[in-house]
């Protein structure tokens, strides 16, 4: 009697096959996953980044331009009347201009604050500084967000309160008769990712003659180099 060869897979070859196609397919899947958690790393990082960067040339922008005007309905040849300027611990109201590109044209009263009713939102709202028929006439624009997810944000100004005062950094700033040499800017986001503080040098102050503007610069600076 002759033995017939068998042909095909015993029943342990195929459990070994399955056993290493299962292992492959585990390690494939995790290499995957982290390929994509490392992927959706990048992005947050890349997108943390944009954002501080669209917030800093935000103020850049405009803190570095803003205006020394007086609120118009009040006498604008009284030496001491109200500045629109008005900086608080946890708000900021000034004049500026927006870029040419703008669609707004002309000086604009920016207000940045929380939102009263999300306190970790920060919001920006924009009037024209000289309202016209139209503009009073038509609603007022919504604020817009400027960051959202805020866990601390806080406004300080460097400058002199007199002419024989020593400039200091202060919590607030309404004088009247001058704008702070330096603005700072220090925001902490609930995430708790790094974000440095921003200062920012007003380019218009009205200080008496160009001495005293020099001056002032160079006490600027110097606050600026002993800022941590």
């Amino acid at each position: 009697m002759t033995s017939r060869c068998s042909k095909g897979f015993t029943l342990i070859e195929v459990l070994i096959a399955m056993t290493l196609l299962g292992v492959m397919v585990v390690l494939l899947f995790s290499s995957l996953r982290i390929a994509a958690q490392s992927w959706n790393a990048g992005e947050n990082k890349i997108a943390r980044v944009n954002q501080k960067a669209v917030v800093y040339q935000f103020f850049k922008r405009h803190l570095t331009t803003i205006r020394p005007l007086p609120v118009l309905n009040i006498d604008q040849n009284n030496p001491e009347a109200l500045q629109v300027f008005q900086g608080y611990p946890q708000s900021l109201r000034f004049v500026a201009a927006l870029p040419a590109s703008s669609a707004r044209k002309g000086l604009q009263v920016f207000t940045i604050a929380p939102n009263p009713n999300h306190a970790s939102t920060l919001m920006v709202s924009l009037v024209p500084y000289r309202l016209t028929e139209v503009d009073q006439n038509q609603p007022p624009d919504r604020p817009e967000v400027l960051l959202e997810d805020v866990a601390k944000l806080q406004f300080a100004y460097f400058g002199k309160t007199e002419d024989v005062a020593e400039p200091q950094w202060r919590e607030e700033w309404t004088l009247a008769d001058r704008l702070p040499l330096l603005i700072k800017v220090a925001i902490a986001l609930k995430d708790g990712s790094y974000w440095p503080d921003m200062i920012f040098a007003t380019k218009i102050t009205q200080s008496a003659n160009a001495e005293t503007v020099e001056g002032d610069n160079a006490l600027a600076n110097d606050a600026v180099a002993d800022t941590p």
